[in-house]
């Protein structure tokens, strides 16, 4: 599920919501978008050449829309009635992302412990080494949790202390996109670069969103610790139970 601005405690509503759809229904997730794409296009092009779809099709289709209705308005329960998503919000991504596959044996641990990781790196008051070895750790770069002082010993990433790093990083991981940097108060945003000239740019912010929304009181600590919060939330919906 991707809803501009939505918080991780609203996408696992949203996706809790459509997986409820699907398991009342019956009807799988892949039959389900299957179905939906053969009745999208139908009715939007309309063309002889495109077979019509049957009555089984559009019956999983319409599970695949009452879905994703369901998780939109589970996410964005309580929200402005302008900012509230209806629909083009829920899609089907990798079997498994990589951040999962990068340590089966300590994913449990590390997707339990991303959303702490988020929170830590919102009330950072500065460079934190512990607070490096534990990021590297949730995102599979080492095999367990660490001290400082072994981050040190293997050469760990600076992750909230030094910039350059961690846009070296940011730039090898997420190539293309654009990096956007503010230095005070301190920000950073991610920014996808346009599929074609009508699309419009998908970005992630540390702290303010395009929208003016604002992900916390405070802006981070420093630019690295920045970046590094951006490219997390921008990870976001692999760790979301069963988002992929």
């Amino acid at each position: 599920m991707a809803i501009e601005n939505a918080i991780w405690e609203e996408l696992s509503r949203g996706v809790a919501a459509a997986e409820a759809v699907f398991a009342r229904s019956g009807v799988s997730i892949e039959d389900a978008v299957s179905a939906m794409f053969a009745v999208d296009l139908w009715e939007t092009d309309g063309l002889p050449k495109v077979k019509e779809p049957t009555e089984e099709q559009r019956a999983a289709a319409k599970v695949w829309f009452d879905a994703e209705r369901a998780g939109c308005e589970a996410c964005c329960a309580g929200w402005p009635e302008d900012k509230i998503v209806r629909r083009r919000a829920l899609g089907i991504g990798p079997v498994e992302p990589k951040v999962k596959t990068a340590n089966l044996t300590t994913w449990p641990d590390r997707q339990r412990r991303y959303r702490e990781i988020i929170e830590r790196l919102e009330t950072a008051t500065g460079p934190d080494r512990q607070l490096d070895i534990d990021i590297c750790y949730v995102m599979g770069w080492v095999n367990e949790p660490g001290t400082p002082e072994e981050a040190a010993e293997i050469g760990l990433p600076y992750l909230t202390a030094n910039l350059a790093e961690v846009a070296e990083i940011t730039r090898k991981s997420l190539q293309g996109w654009k990096i956007e940097i503010d230095q005070s108060p301190c920000d950073a945003r991610i920014i996808e670069p346009r599929r074609d000239a009508d699309a419009d740019d998908t970005s992630v912010a540390a702290w303010r969103c395009a929208s003016g929304y604002q992900h916390m009181e405070k802006p981070p600590a420093n630019t690295a610790i920045a970046l590094t919060l951006a490219a997390m939330r921008l990870q976001a919906d692999s760790f979301l139970p069963q988002a992929w």
